[in-house]
């Protein structure tokens, strides 16, 4: 019966601990905005900075028309190409 009622204890921390445990969908204010992969591939969100006149930018009103910018920015190889929504 101990043995019963420790392991119900244990299931119930384990699936409270999963339930209360996760991902938020982006709601958190301080989460990252920024994700890097090995300087190939860089996405920062609502970035609205400058490009370097050492990359070779292409905005995405160039590729095609839209009203609502993001703001998103895409850096591939270190910079080198940057697509950027703004």
């Amino acid at each position: 019966m101990n043995k019963r009622i420790k392991q119900l204890a244990l299931l119930v921390i384990s699936a409270s601990a999963l339930a209360f445990v996760g991902c938020d969908s982006g709601q958190a204010q301080m989460g990252p905005k920024e994700t890097n992969v090995l300087g190939i591939v860089k996405y920062s969100q609502a970035d609205y900075s400058a490009v370097p006149t050492t990359s070779f930018a292409v905005s995405t009103d160039e590729l095609y028309s839209r009203r609502n910018y993001s703001g998103d920015r895409v850096d591939l190889l270190w910079g080198l190409i940057t697509l950027k929504d703004y």
